[in-house]
């Protein structure tokens, strides 16, 4: 008994604050996502189910839309959540979206102009109207260059594939509206690129976005540079087209467009439907479960820094499999 009572003073002497409030009760997912057609929701609804069966987890749909992310926060507060974690299923953290995402949120405190005057789709979703919370949330990184996404990659490539040292695979993204924040989305891309080309021993790998949703003269100069870039790889080998997308949703057919009368192998696969993103969800959320550097709107709050995996090594690869 002595014995027991003295393990006992440690722990009774510890301040009541050692213990952070988020282990007393579970935290809540906002799967943040951006939706399409039936097939596209009913994919992130799976994920946002398959969360569920350990944390209490929400959907939201929309682009940076604050009427479905009110809802779904009101959702997870009265489920009684300590706190917010705010997974976006998003391609790159780099984007307008992500930006007026952080604003809604009240991460960031001005809105994003580029999100604001874009010529394109996002005009239907253009809102100043900002969440209100009760709780801290915390917003987590896009997909980026996660291992997990990487794998994905490489099997779609690996299923086009016969001799993949005579083929050169084309990554295709939908790119953002600036030209500083498609470069680092390039960037990420090559990363992703580099790890496929290496694993699976293929000639090359090349990344390319569409500028979907930019002005009419950046879309067109896209498509000239990807029509050019697989017209001059097609002519020395085969060529494998990716889709680095979320979902299938519409964008895929404008890569076929653009792609019009060019010799390539497609199979239009995205990301989706694949168990291993519920994997780099849940990890996400658990991994910043514990980060209590970013506040509500009270105090403006700040953008969680980009984390950047190596994709080098097998050591964070492997777990994604």
């Amino acid at each position: 008994m002595r014995k027991f009572a003295l393990s006992l003073l440690p722990l009774l002497a510890a301040p009541a604050w050692s213990v952070p409030s988020w282990t007393q009760k579970p935290f809540g997912i906002l799967l943040l996502a951006h939706g399409g057609s039936s097939e596209w929701n009913k994919a992130v609804l799976k994920i946002r189910d398959a969360l569920a069966s350990r944390q209490p987890a929400e959907a939201a749909f929309g682009m940076a839309d604050s009427v479905e992310i009110q809802r779904a926060l009101d959702k997870l507060e009265a489920r009684k959540v300590s706190k917010i974690i705010a997974v976006p299923l998003f391609i790159s953290s780099d984007s307008e979206v992500m930006d007026q995402t952080r604003y809604v949120l009240g991460i960031r405190k001005e809105p994003s102009r580029d999100f604001m005057s874009a010529p394109h789709s996002h005009r239907h979703s253009v809102t100043l109207k900002r969440i209100r919370a009760k709780l801290p949330i915390v917003m987590t990184n896009a997909i980026d260059d996660h291992p997990i996404v990487a794998r994905i990659l490489l099997d779609r490539a690996k299923e086009m594939s016969r001799a993949p040292g005579k083929e050169a695979v084309v990554l295709i993204g939908h790119g953002p509206l600036r030209d500083d924040m498609d470069a680092r989305w390039l960037k990420t891309m090559q990363a992703l690129g580099d790890f496929v080309q290496r694993e699976g021993g293929f000639a090359s790998v090349h990344a390319a976005t569409l500028r979907d949703d930019a002005p009419a003269p950046v879309r067109e100069k896209a498509d000239r540079e990807l029509r050019a870039l697989v017209g001059r790889l097609s002519r020395q080998g085969k060529v494998l087209v990716v889709p680095h997308l979320i979902s299938r949703g519409g964008i895929e057919r404008h890569i076929q467009r653009s792609l019009e009368g060019l010799f390539y192998e497609w199979t239009g696969k995205t990301l989706l439907p694949d168990d291993r993103i519920v994997a780099w969800a849940r990890e996400t959320a658990e991994k910043s479960a514990g980060v209590e550097n970013m506040r509500l709107h009270k105090d403006g709050g700040r953008a969680l820094p980009p984390t950047r995996r190596p994709l080098g090594g097998s050591g964070g690869i492997s777990h994604g499999n």
